[in-house]
């Protein structure tokens, strides 16, 4: 890739990269030599990682474990991300998880809200100090491309008056977290950190073949592309010279630069926002 800003010795923290997209990613970045943190679930799949990481030329390459879906493990996980490294140069988000049936956290949340709506939110506004610190920092959502109809009831975020749907909650969490994009790059417009949400269709990875995902999805899963195509423009978010096109909007198509002006209503945006500092707060959060 042609006019790439230099990330030797940068500092990319990878939210879900001991699989699929994310690792991916990752790998890419590695061959930048890049200081990389990936945060997951299962040790061995990051040692396995962290190998890879390391034969692709990555500066340094560290696993951390972290439960990303309580309020109290993302906060956590942001806090050793900062004892890691003060300045970071990029994040990416790409954790995601299959659940047969409505699942609840042990704050008492939607476990999808959780770990891809609010986990992602908690750990940008964490982050961002040292996102600036950097001068050029870079957030990257994987994510479906939905669109604002799939904006749930702000004020059912549980799904408690309405019925859960796997797919209601997926796709609404994926479109929260484009809420969140636009109101953080309206509220960070005088820091230098771009945000940007990069969609994928239907991929061959880990989540996608689980067992506890419908029926559809695996098959989507098991003829989707490669994770390495799908990654393509989360590495050019994380790669290009200058990001500034891409703030604060959607990159639609995976094999294409085209970003699309997130334009969600400004209103709900700001409520989210205001939703999420409550939230945390009752759970011992200050963002």
């Amino acid at each position: 890739m042609q006019h790439e800003r230099d990330l030797q010795d940068a500092n990319v923290v990878f939210f879900g990269g001991t699989a699929g997209i994310g690792q991916a990613a990752a790998v890419e970045i590695a061959r930048r030599h890049a200081n990389i943190r990936v945060v997951g679930r299962d040790p061995a799949a990051g040692a396995a990682t962290v190998s890879a990481l390391k034969q692709a030329g990555a500066a340094s390459a560290v696993f951390a474990r972290g439960d990303l879906s309580t309020v109290a493990g993302v906060k956590e996980a942001a806090d050793a991300v900062l004892a890691w490294k003060p300045t970071l140069h990029g994040v990416v988000h790409s954790a995601m998880s299959a659940q047969r049936g409505k699942h609840i956290t042990a704050d008492g949340l939607e476990f999808a809200f959780a770990l891809q709506y609010l986990a992602r939110a908690m750990l940008n506004r964490l982050l961002v100090d040292a996102l600036s610190a950097s001068g050029d920092g870079r957030i990257i959502h994987i994510s479906g491309a939905v669109g604002e109809r799939q904006v749930p009831d702000l004020g059912d975020l549980q799904y408690e008056r309405t019925r859960w749907t796997f797919f209601k909650s997926a796709l609404g969490s994926h479109a929260l977290s484009f809420l969140h994009i636009q109101e953080a790059s309206r509220r960070w417009s005088d820091r230098p950190v771009t945000l940007t949400a990069a969609c994928v269709g239907p991929t061959k990875t880990k989540v996608m073949l689980d067992p506890r995902m419908p029926p559809i999805m695996r098959l989507l899963g098991m003829i989707g592309t490669r994770p390495e195509v799908s990654a393509r423009n989360a590495v050019t978010a994380l790669v290009k010279a200058s990001a500034a096109d891409a703030n604060g909007a959607i990159l639609r198509k995976p094999k294409s630069w085209t970003p699309e002006p997130l334009a969600f209503d400004a209103g709900k945006a700001t409520k989210l926002w205001d939703i999420t500092s409550v939230l945390t707060a009752q759970h011992g959060v200050t963002l």
